[in-house]
């Protein structure tokens, strides 16, 4: 299991992490419609009470499927010695950092609400810090691994 496969198996961590964190918010009495507009954020608003727990299920469960197939897609249909695996292993891992940026955005910004809201900082400019954050740390994290895949189409395409 490479880097790339670790990071698709924190996605659906990630997602629960989202799901516990706007519970709590609303559990403070935060409204999410007001102050969040993650995906997970939006479905408890537009949802009500009595759905809430539904579609909570179904969020993990599509997260959870969504990283399945990306595990899926990279172990068992990318070949290192195609050109076109090249450019598809590359929107796959495209795919997982948007994924990642984006819960972990929704995750923080839940989980410290209350001190964004008392401290009154600006929400749009924490979220871009945190996309960027995350982007770079996982940059950094799965470069090793992306840079290995090219060489060993390279060396494959020598012999």
């Amino acid at each position: 299991m490479d880097a790339v496969d670790r990071v698709i198996w924190i996605l659906p961590f990630l997602a629960l992490l989202d799901v516990i964190s706007t519970f709590y918010a609303a559990s403070l009495g935060y409204s999410l419609a007001k102050y969040n507009w993650e995906l997970f954020a939006y479905l408890f608003v537009g949802a009500g009470s009595i759905y809430v727990y539904p579609y909570a299920i179904i969020y993990l469960a599509i997260v959870v499927g969504v990283a399945y197939a990306l595990l899926y897609i990279k172990n068992r249909k990318l070949r290192p010695s195609h050109t076109p695996d090249k450019v598809i292993f590359l929107v796959l891992v495209g795919v997982i950092f948007y994924i990642y940026m984006r819960v972990t955005a929704a995750f923080l910004m839940n989980f410290f609400l209350p001190t964004i809201i008392e401290r009154g900082t600006n929400m749009l400019e924490l979220v871009l810090l945190i996309y960027v954050g995350s982007a770079l740390s996982l940059g950094f994290y799965l470069w090793d691994t992306v840079l290995s895949w090219v060489r060993r189409i390279e060396s494959e395409k020598k012999e």
